[in-house]
Order: structure tokens, then sequence, then C-alpha cells
């Protein structure tokens, strides 16, 4: 009976890991730095735009959002977001 548990809690610890490392890559896939990349990578974008756009990705929502949407609409989303560009 204890080495069943034992079995039981080796595995239930086994499987937090890895849904603990799953997590942390995914939100390397959408930190900060790989969304300041993408949007100085937008030739759209004044430097002003740019610069606004830093605030928009403190919420790892909206990083996730940014990294996954489609060109097009990854840039008017993110106008939207910053309340449409100055420039």
């Amino acid at each position: 009976m204890l080495k069943n548990y034992m079995a039981m809690k080796a595995k239930q610890i086994e499987e937090e890991a890895a849904e603990k490392a799953k997590a942390v890559a995914e939100e390397a896939d959408y930190s900060i730095m790989n969304c300041i990349s993408l949007v100085n990578s937008i030739e759209e974008l004044c430097s002003e735009e740019k610069a606004e756009a830093f605030d928009v990705f403190k919420d790892a929502q909206n990083r996730q959002i940014f990294m996954t949407a489609e060109p097009v609409a990854r840039l008017i989303w993110l106008r939207n977001k910053m309340r449409k560009g100055r420039c």
C-alpha cells in the first residue's frame, strides 16, 4: 500500500514539474524581449509608437495575443491598444 502511495506521489510530482516547465517555456515564447524585437521589425510603426507599445506588453495576456496574431491583425490590434499612433 505504501509503495502504491509513493508511486502515485512520484507521478504527481513529475506531472506538476512537467506542467511548470511547459508554463515557463511558454512564458519565454511571449517574453517582453520577444515582443519588443517583433515591434522593432514592424516598419509601419514610427519610433514613438514603438516606445508606446512597451506599456502594452506589461500584461502577459497582451504579449500572447500580440505574438500569435497574424501580421496585419497584430498591427491593428496594437494600434488600438495604444489608442492610435501619434505619427
